[in-house]
């Protein structure tokens, strides 16, 4: 056993199968402030092992490194064969004890943990934390044994694992870490907090020898009762912390999250997340396009970019982006000032930052004359600035560098480069206490981060311990290095959702009755009288059975017109060639009739739809001039998703879109907006008009009111959705609700 959860296997446990009483936040509830209950876990000040024997394993190692980090309260063992383990008096089991242990760390065979756990319960004690592995990640066997310890922690044990190598608190000096752990910390003020459902994970980055001090790390395993959540609240309770990492699977409860992260922003502390399984697929088929462009990742994206939780693709980014942000002075935004003693280093930084969406800030004259003084006159004064190889190991130069694009009001973070690889040592003999006492120096003051920034991740850890030394901030490697700045220089949302205002009730009972009983896909025309109860106008148009009709309908509503097939169960009709656009007059409707219903007797086996609904043709007033995007969304245990993006028929192709989890506001969909690549449409492109975006941002917002009012809705689809010019509003040109009445009452 390694101590890791099985990636891609066992989703989250449910927040209502955890139970634990002690949890601090109901979902959806205010955020109210924590009873610090945790104390017990993280600053014990009596702990019991059980299972310790000196022949090894867990237990005798959590003996050790308990020593290792200065605990100083009462330690136990509990062994019912032995008296003592380890110089630690040993008891025959919790009961035994002189007094109810405020962490009981469980180092014996999963078969014995429920029974354990029934008795930490109670004699008192205050948390534990179960190593063993056979528990819900193996398999069902598994399974009822994790649910048997969950029943017997009763909701009154908070408890870590099971699957973990455990906690370790460098704050309390209390180490329930079950295998070999760095000491470094517990003589640090720490500022960093960690936890990982991945037990390697988490020791991988505390070894990090380029991690700021950390305050607390969590292997949390299985998460049976206690989940990550649980562990940033806690954390969020100690104001020593300013970075909070999480490495995460999933989420049990998306909402419970929120509210955290909203309230982390509040305190000014970075969470950053690094979530794997992003790459998996949809977790089921999906009818309509928006299913297929909101994979199972999307509501976290969605999540995070709204929280302003700072989302990293691997750990060499999660440590580069917490170095960055443990710093008193965090970056203002994502425009650097940089220098070296080498030209080429200049230009890959240069070429790397403009793919990681960093830029190189305009120096002012000011900074332009510092320069030209600190280097030799054939040097021209630029960003980015080679000083020349004669600069290498001068304090002078690299101060008076660092100083005049620090004091640049476009400079948001100072860089410099250079390498000291593992065979690099005695830094001493090599200029580099010179250099970087004179980049500290110019960081001290200044109110932006001094970066020293390596082209390989291959440092030398006295590079490291130099950099801290004199107050720089030692990110390795070019592109994690960058990456972090752009994150850390990223724009932070308004956390707070705007308060929409509530459906009326005579609009959600409507809706609700269109949607009674219904399951599958809603027909067209259903589908748009949906929208428009919540506002998402559409275009005049009515269902025809035959041509006369469709003619009639066309002469009524003035031409030009589309024709579409009206039939139940067709999603997507221009795949069969049921759509024909720009029907000028009586003859173009009626022969475009007979051909879209010839090609959809042909797809759809002679139009026997099965629903009693006779097929016909949507006969509609073709829309004018406009941007084509969809704007759709799901309802799932995430929450309600809405998704914005390029519409028509090539929105997969395309695959340009951005999430939005409800509640969302205008802001949001702004912001959403910004990152498309359609967006530079919609601000009107080589002289045509610029879109109405207001009115977008409020199809968005309806759509997503929608999809929260009514959870039997599982896709939406407005696809596409013709954002018309400045003042004119949008209208929707398809709309798909696909609905399931057994979801009706769930997660929204």
């Amino acid at each position: 056993m390694d101590g890791d959860s099985a990636v891609g296997g066992r989703p989250p446990t449910p927040p209502e199968k955890r139970r634990w009483s002690g949890s601090l936040h109901s979902a959806g509830a205010p955020f109210r402030e924590p009873d610090q209950r945790l104390d017990r876990l993280f600053r014990p000040k009596s702990v019991a092992v059980v299972g310790a024997s000196p022949k090894g394993g867990y237990g005798l190692r959590i003996l050790r490194n308990m020593r290792g980090v200065g605990f100083e309260g009462r330690l136990y063992v509990v062994n019912p064969g032995r008296t003592e383990v380890g110089g630690v008096r040993a008891y025959p089991s919790l009961s035994d004890l002189p007094e109810a242990p405020d962490a009981v760390a469980a180092a014996i065979p999963a078969a014995g943990v429920p029974a354990l756990a029934a008795e930490a319960v109670r004699v008192g004690a205050g948390s534990m934390v179960v190593y063993g592995a056979g528990f819900a990640e193996r398999d069902d066997a598994g399974r009822a044994l994790q649910a048997e310890l969950v029943a017997a922690a009763d909701g009154r044990l908070p408890l870590i694992g099971p699957n973990c190598l455990g906690t370790v608190s460098y704050r309390g000096r209390a180490a329930l870490w079950g295998i070999e752990m760095p000491y470094v910390h517990a003589g640090a003020d720490g500022t960093v907090a960690l936890a990982a459902q991945s037990g390697n994970m988490a020791l991988t980055t505390m070894l990090s020898g380029r991690l700021p001090a950390v305050a607390y790390a969590v292997s949390a395993g299985n998460q049976a009762v206690l989940d990550l959540a649980d562990c940033l609240e806690y954390f969020l309770t100690d104001p020593g912390v300013r970075v909070v990492c999480l490495v995460m699977e999933g989420l049990a409860d998306l909402a419970r999250f929120r509210v955290l992260a909203e309230r982390a922003a509040e305190r000014d502390v970075a969470v950053i997340v690094l979530k794997v399984g992003r790459s998996a697929g949809g977790e089921a088929a999906t009818v309509a396009h928006t299913g297929t462009l909101a994979g199972r990742d999307a509501s976290y994206d969605a999540l995070f970019r709204q929280t302003g939780v700072y989302r990293v693709d691997d750990l060499d980014e999660m440590v580069a982006l917490c170095s960055l942000l443990a710093v008193p002075n965090r970056p203002r935004g994502a425009a650097i000032g940089f220098f070296a003693s080498s030209g080429g280093e200049c230009g890959l930084t240069a070429d790397v930052a403009d793919a990681a969406g960093v830029r190189l800030a305009d120096l002012d004259a000011a900074a332009e004359s510092a320069l030209a003084a600190a280097v030799p006159p054939y040097q021209r004064p630029r960003n980015p600035m080679d000083l020349g190889a004669s600069a290498w190991g001068d304090r002078d130069a690299y101060y008076a560098a660092a100083r005049a694009m620090g004091e640049c009001p476009a400079v948001d973070v100072v860089a410099f480069s250079g390498d000291a690889p593992t065979h690099s040592d005695p830094l001493d003999e090599f200029g580099w206490p010179e250099m970087m006492g004179g980049a500290g120096d110019a960081a001290a003051e200044l109110d932006v981060p001094v970066v020293l920034l390596t082209m390989t991740t291959d440092v030398t850890p006295e590079l490291g311990e130099l950099a801290r030394r004199n107050g720089v901030v030692l990110l390795a490697g070019a592109r994690p290095a960058l990456r972090a700045i752009a994150l850390a220089g990223r724009p932070r949302p308004s956390v707070r959702a705007e308060e929409a205002d509530p459906t009326d009730s005579a609009t959600r009972r409507s809706a609700a009755e269109l949607l009674a009983g219904r399951t599958g896909a809603l027909t067209e025309t259903e589908s748009k009288r949906l929208l428009a109860l919540y506002g998402v106008a559409s275009p005049d148009g009515e269902v025809a059975s035959d041509a006369d009709s469709a003619v009639a309908v066309a002469d009524r509503l003035g031409y030009p017109v589309v024709g579409k097939l009206h039939v139940p169960g067709v999603a997507h009709k221009s795949d069969i060639g049921g759509v024909e656009i720009g029907l000028a007059d009586a003859a173009a409707v009626r022969a475009a009739f007979h051909r879209i219903m010839r090609r959809a007797a042909a797809a759809l086996d002679g139009l026997d739809t099965g629903g009693g609904v006779r097929p016909g043709v949507l006969v509609e007033r073709m829309a004018g001039p406009g941007v084509e995007l969809i704007v759709g969304g799901r309802n799932d245990a995430a929450g309600s998703l809405v998704v914005l993006g390029a519409g028509g028929v090539l929105t997969e192709l395309l695959d340009d879109a951005a999430g939005l989890l409800w509640p969302f506001g205008r802001d949001d969909v702004h912001a959403a907006l910004s990152r498309l690549r359609v967006n530079a449409l919609l601000g009107g492109h080589r002289g045509s008009q610029p879109a109405d975006v207001e009115a977008l941002a409020d199809a968005a917002l309806r759509v997503g009111r929608l999809l929260s009012d009514h959870p039997e809705i599982t896709e939406i689809d407005v696809n596409p959705l013709l954002c018309r010019p400045k003042g004119e509003g949008c209208l929707a040109l398809d709309a798909l609700v696909v609905a399931d009445p057994a979801r009706k009452g769930g997660a929204s």
